[in-house]
């Protein structure tokens, strides 16, 4: 019934502001870019009068989506989250080297922490988007 992942999808602030994030500090590349202000889509999304610019980005066996909603304006979904709040989400990416991730991010863009080894082997990091969203940065 269910096939693969397509995309997981995440409400952003300012569209520029998290393409620099995504495209030019995590290296995905834009695959498609769509805008929506019909009927439609408010439906589908279940919000009235919705114009939003959208933009999907190649994140190998899938996509992250990045939605810029200029109507009608919308609250902080993070405000106040913690990782282990019922809901809580993140984005996981693969890197090759996650120490080398961290060195030449680190000061650019904010880590939770350090990379960590786990007691399972994985060497993972948390880092924040421009608006506070988690994405998992995975050693694979």
């Amino acid at each position: 019934m269910i096939g693969e992942l397509h995309h997981y999808g995440v409400t952003v602030s300012d569209m520029e502001e998290s393409l620099d994030f995504y495209r030019d500090s995590l290296g995905l590349a834009v695959s498609e870019r769509l805008s929506f202000a019909s009927e439609e889509f408010s439906t589908f999304v279940g919000v009235e009068g919705v114009d939003v610019d959208i933009a999907f980005l190649d994140a190998g066996g899938g996509a992250v989506e990045l939605l810029e909603y200029a109507a009608p304006p919308g609250g902080d979904a993070n405000e106040g989250v913690e990782n282990n709040d019922v809901g809580a989400a993140h984005v996981c990416l693969e890197v090759p080297d996650i120490e080398a991730v961290h060195d030449d991010l680190n000061g650019t863009v904010e880590f939770l922490s350090p990379p960590q080894r786990l007691s399972n082997g994985a060497k993972v990091a948390y880092v924040f988007d421009p608006d506070g969203n988690v994405v998992e940065l995975l050693e694979a």
